[in-house]
């Protein structure tokens, strides 16, 4: 095994550090076991999991009546949605100390963003692209499980150096997100800033809200040697470098919270001479799966269950796309999460990948939104990380289900349900008013925004809600990017 590395220097108590390096040494041990050894590890604590659920969730208790532990099938018990699970939030965690309606205002407050919550937790929350929006507790053990992950098999990736390895020899990481508000990112980021005032001199986060010139020239002060950031972001730097706006040279690029193909891979690893090391998470689970640098994620089975389930909810074999995939996380117990519907489109591999890894390996499909390409009145082209306009409109106009289309170069229509108890008139003019002050600090003073009355729709194929999307592909003649 190898020397036990700790990424955060001195642990700031000793049950930390104990905790930390307990689930290390476990997940390092998993790595070199068999994949059936793994799957038996998996059902201990999927045991341990629904166990602890029955007897410490009211929610649980009721969906598990009359049902004997020893009788516990999970293809058998019902799927849990999000909606449905944060209507019954109180009844749903396990400590009878966690109160939504606290969270909520807990959550509201952006200056407490990686702030523990009494003292041990840590919450965040989702997008509300399927209407609701939601609201996660990780407890502490979780949240050492996820750092464990992370630091035991990120280093696997295409033989790419740990992001912690390269902070403690002396590199700076720089995170690339949307920085206004409790989004797991960023409260994980924020949580060991906090917590190990050391790291603040070598990592810095940057907002994707700025615009892109602002963005290049702090960059370049910075100099990261790890970069982290949504692949739409990526794809815009690596046109800010072919084009030599963009004078950096980082170590290793590092993926996550969007799609990336094999294409926009190849493309941003060769403009930046480096490799691009993807991951697969979610607000719901932090660390679903790794990246082996062979074309394909590695789910972490030792941690999670997955489930690809056609339109039926029935499981698909290897090799074809789900229509969605349910999710077990085994390593939170607070807030259980099992046979949760996440939404994704994963396709398992039907044999063993050619890295050697035992655990199984797949592909995913999620939701991915266009670059807007906009046009200026002197004719310039500004783009718009999707992620980026979306992070305005929820926050900004306070709606949770939506959809921008553009519609000329300088144009664009949204589609929106109004929030409960909400007046449409009141809400649009939000949603106009965010966007306009956005859009301003790109260099965009006439975009016109118009209302489409008709309600935002799905794509037809993959069932998934796309919240941005363009008119035309970006186009890759000069101008201003954003």
């Amino acid at each position: 095994m190898p020397a036990i590395f700790d990424p955060f220097g001195a642990m700031a108590t000793f049950t930390d550090w104990w905790r930390w390096s307990a689930r290390l040494q476990q997940t390092w041990l998993t790595s070199s076991q068999n994949p059936h050894a793994i799957e038996r590890l998996q059902a201990v604590r999927l045991r341990a999991l629904v166990s602890g659920a029955r007897r410490r969730s009211p929610y649980y208790r009721e969906r598990l009546a009359g049902l004997a532990e020893d009788e516990f099938r999970l293809e058998r018990f019902p799927v849990q949605d999000k909606a449905g699970l944060m209507a019954r939030f109180d009844d749903w965690v396990t400590d009878p100390a966690l109160r939504f309606e606290d969270i909520r205002r807990f959550v509201a407050d952006p200056g407490r963003i990686g702030e523990p919550y009494l003292g041990r937790y840590a919450v965040w929350t989702s997008s509300g692209s399927t209407g609701t929006p939601g609201i996660y507790v990780q407890d502490p053990d979780a949240l050492a499980v996820y750092d464990a992950l992370l630091s035991a098999r990120f280093p696997s990736a295409a033989g790419s150096p740990s992001p912690f390895a390269t902070l403690a020899g002396g590199g700076r990481f720089a995170m690339l997100a949307a920085l206004e508000g409790h989004f797991a990112g960023v409260v994980s980021w924020e949580r060991l800033r906090r917590r190990y005032p050391w790291m603040a001199a070598a990592t810095r986060s940057f907002s994707v809200l700025s615009p892109l010139p602002e963005l290049v020239s702090e960059l370049q002060s910075w100099q990261p040697t790890v970069v982290a950031a949504y692949p739409t972001t990526l794809l815009l730097l690596a046109e800010e470098r072919r084009a030599g706006r963009l004078a950096l040279a980082p170590q290793v690029l590092w993926s996550g919270g969007e799609t990336l193909s094999d294409g926009e891979r190849a493309e941003i690893s060769e403009a930046f001479g480096c490799p691009v090391i993807n991951g697969y998470g979610a607000s719901e689970c932090m660390q679903i799966a790794h990246d082996c640098g062979h074309g394909f994620l590695h789910l972490n089975s030792d941690w999670v269950v997955l489930e690809p389930v056609d339109e039926r909810g029935q499981a698909v074999p290897p090799g074809i796309a789900s229509q969605t995939v349910l999710l077990t996380n085994l390593a939170n117990h607070v807030q259980p999460l099992i046979r949760y519907d996440l939404g994704d489109s994963v396709t398992m591999l039907g044999h063993a990948c050619a890295c050697g890894s035992p655990f199984p390996a797949l592909r995913v499909s999620g939701r991915r939104d266009d670059i807007l390409a906009l046009e200026t009145q002197d004719g310039r082209l500004v783009r718009l990380a999707p992620l980026a306009v979306a992070t305005v409109i929820e926050e900004g106009g306070g709606v949770r289900r939506f959809q921008l289309i553009q519609t000329g170069p300088a144009a664009l229509a949204v589609r929106f349900e109004t929030p409960p108890g909400d007046a449409r008139p009141d809400a649009l003019g939000r949603i106009v008013t965010a966007l306009r002050a956005y859009f301003a600090r790109q260099g965009l003073d006439r975009i016109d925004i118009l209302e489409d009355p008709a309600p935002p729709l799905a794509d037809p194929v993959s069932g998934k809600l796309r919240e941005v999307l363009a008119m035309r592909p970006p186009d890759r003649r000069s101008g201003t990017d954003t």
